[in-house]
């Protein structure tokens, strides 16, 4: 049983400063008729105005306008661009950001370092498959053993893309990960009461559904006026289906109970709703969309938990590293001395930490 997905990464932005170069050469060049009142009654406008200006004229400074002494990274028409100009607004627009990942990663390799643990080849390959899955398939815990990492790099690529983070950044967080899975395994325990709680989620009543994962409301429309039209559901799932895992075996997951957390809330909701046969509206899951056919209600197994504690350790053992990771993650940081030395990245990291835009 595979460990159940977590939240990743958040959206990061990079914003272009040229638009604001043309209004430069206005500021500061004609008096306002308000500019000789006393600063004791100015208004709040002509301090949003002061703040402005000043913003325009650094603004124009980072990309470029002025003398420089930095390395030139190009010309244009003859005219140098400093490398310097080009790394400053590169750090004020998403150095909190990357700066983050870098600490995160120096804490774990810092940690496990002092326990005397490293991580090799094997590991980071194993936790790149594991996060390609999840990025790929929100129903990983469910869906058959058989991975293409095809379709999945293909995801990843656009989910990177998408929120403006490179393949490096993505990599340390996957060495970061491997890190915190070596120190929690070290000393994992799992308590009697959940092992009894996993009995009865993995052999307690079930469902058995098949769906069919989806990239949009188009391509989900599309497939529902298929299937209103008689086509077969499982020939749709595996022509159409994102998920090519299950989608290979006409969209079939593995039986799940209603407290299976390894898949989402919305998603099992629907399945136990459903009667055998019957096929859901559209659900949205994260950033997909899936249509549910409910197979069949399968009742509670009657093996005993004897009979099956060692392989239930093994699954519970890998949930529960997931949530000891995130918890270690979190005192990490929280624990952590960090100084910032560059005075605009350690204003933007500050923000980014108290949750502010």
């Amino acid at each position: 049983m595979r460990p159940r997905p977590n939240n990743l990464w958040p959206t990061l932005r990079v914003a272009a400063a040229t638009s604001l170069i043309v209004a430069v050469g206005t500021v500061g060049g004609c008096v306002s008729p308000e500019a000789n009142r006393p600063s004791s009654v100015r208004t709040a406008a002509d301090d949003r105005q002061a703040s402005r200006s000043r913003q325009l004229r650094e603004d124009a400074r980072v990309v470029g306008l002025g003398a420089d002494t930095g390395g030139v990274i190009a010309t244009v028409n003859g005219n140098p661009i400093a490398r310097s100009r080009v790394v400053e607004l590169l750090l004020r627009a998403h150095g909190a950001g990357l700066l983050e990942q870098l600490i995160g990663l120096e804490l774990a390799g810092q940690l496990a370092a002092e326990e005397g643990l490293s991580v090799n080849e094997s590991d980071l390959e194993s936790e790149y498959d594991l996060a390609l899955r999840r990025l790929s398939d929100p129903l990983a815990m469910v869906t058959p053993d058989d991975f293409d990492r095809k379709p999945a790099e293909r995801v990843l690529d656009s989910i990177l893309d998408e929120r403006n983070i490179s393949r490096e950044e993505f990599l340390m967080t996957i060495r970061r990960n491997a890190y915190l899975r070596k120190i929690v395994s070290l000393d994992l325990a799992v308590s009697e009461v959940a092992l009894r709680a996993e009995y009865d989620r993995v052999y307690g009543e079930r469902a058995e559904v098949r769906h069919i994962q989806l990239g949009s409301d188009g391509d989900a429309q599309r497939v529902m006026t298929r299937l209103a039209a008689g086509d077969d559901f499982d020939a749709l799932a595996n022509r159409f289906s994102a998920n090519a895992s299950s989608g290979q075996n006409g969209g079939l997951l593995e039986p799940f109970s209603k407290d299976d957390e390894g898949v989402p809330e919305e998603f099992r909701k629907i399945a136990f709703s459903l009667s055998p046969g019957e096929v859901s509206e559209v659900v949205k899951i994260g950033e997909w969309r899936h249509l549910i056919r409910l197979e069949r209600i399968i009742p509670a197994d009657e093996r005993k938990l004897s009979a099956v504690r060692d392989e239930l350790e093994l699954q519970l053992r890998g949930r529960v590293a997931e949530e000891e990771m995130r918890g270690l993650f979190s005192r990490l940081m929280r624990e952590a001395n960090i100084d910032i030395r560059d005075p605009n990245v350690r204003e933007a990291y500050t923000r980014r930490k108290q949750g502010q835009p």
